[in-house]
């Protein structure tokens, strides 16, 4: 990842000298008004929308190999699944699905609790998935908090073994985060140092999250008495990964026989990407295409 200068959407990593804690502050305008746009999410989910994809940027700003890191809630409530993934160059994209009615009926102050449903039903999963091949990492977070930051907060503790605290605030299709995190290794100085940026942190509201849009101003005014080196800012920004290739290659697994049933009953196939709305449409001899193209990549394959 190269960085830049900060921008207005963008993550800016820091650290606080002379002590082994690390940070990071992230601001959303611009990509979580594009992702939002994709669908007519009622006020609360897009409120937790918000709140989730700079979760998910944070998170991605503390990994230290290269791929996507997908966050996605599903529960039994209204809201049944949300997906938030992040590239390791800050491309975010996001979808849910929910029941309009049920929804609607919780109010726009619902929270993610709210949202998902009955807590023992409803989890956060964590999926690292490497670039270049390799397994995937993936962890399960109880939503044992109202609170989409505390939740995360767990499942740092439970992973990476690090002491962590996260604010988040959505306000007005924006979104707003900050993460910091005690290092192993430093010296015993550095609890008091500790303590005292969480006592900062946890006094934080939500207009003083929003006040301000510069990374370095923002953590001037939240840690006033703190000595902090911020590194350049990445920008974040919308994008969506699909393409007709991936829908393609979606197709071939469907297999042959539901993708037949399909074109004898409308005479074509169309997909539309959840996440941006983006629609693709296959004809007969366009399917035709795609299942000759799969049989000669398997049959080029090695025994």
């Amino acid at each position: 990842m190269t960085p830049t200068p900060t921008a207005r959407d963008a993550l800016s990593p820091f650290v606080v000298e002379g002590a082994a804690v690390r940070g990071a502050w992230v601001t959303l305008g611009a990509t979580t008004r594009s992702i939002l746009a994709s669908h007519a999410y009622p006020p609360a989910l897009a409120r937790a929308l918000c709140e989730l994809c700079a979760a998910t940027a944070l998170l991605a700003s503390t990994l230290k190999q290269n791929g996507s890191l997908v966050v996605q809630l599903a529960g039994t409530g209204p809201v049944r699944l949300a997906v938030v993934e992040c590239s390791d160059t800050f491309d975010l994209r996001a979808t849910a699905q929910w029941d309009a009615e049920a929804t609607a009926s919780l109010g726009d102050r619902a929270t993610l609790v709210d949202l998902a449903g009955a807590r023992d039903r409803a989890r956060l999963t964590i999926t690292l998935d490497p670039k270049g091949g390799g397994p995937l990492y993936q962890g399960i977070v109880a939503l044992d908090s109202t609170s989409i930051a505390a939740s995360i907060e767990h499942y740092l503790a439970a992973s990476e073994q690090l002491p962590s605290r996260m604010c988040l605030v959505a306000h007005d299709r924006t979104a707003a985060g900050l993460l910091i995190q005690r290092l192993p290794g430093g010296a015993a100085a550095d609890e008091a140092t500790w303590r005292r940026l969480v006592a900062e942190v946890d006094a934080l509201s939500p207009a003083d999250l929003l006040a301000h849009r510069d990374a370095a101003a923002a953590l001037s005014a939240l840690f006033p008495e703190e000595e902090l080196r911020l590194f350049d800012a990445y920008p974040v920004r919308f994008h969506c990964s699909c393409s007709e290739a991936r829908v393609e290659n979606a197709l071939r697994i469907a297999g042959r026989a539901e993708i037949d049933a399909a074109l004898t009953e409308r005479g074509h196939v169309e997909v539309t990407c959840e996440f941006c709305t983006r629609h693709y449409r296959f004809g007969p001899d366009d399917v035709e295409r795609v299942f000759a193209h799969g049989a000669t990549l398997t049959a080029a394959l090695p025994d």
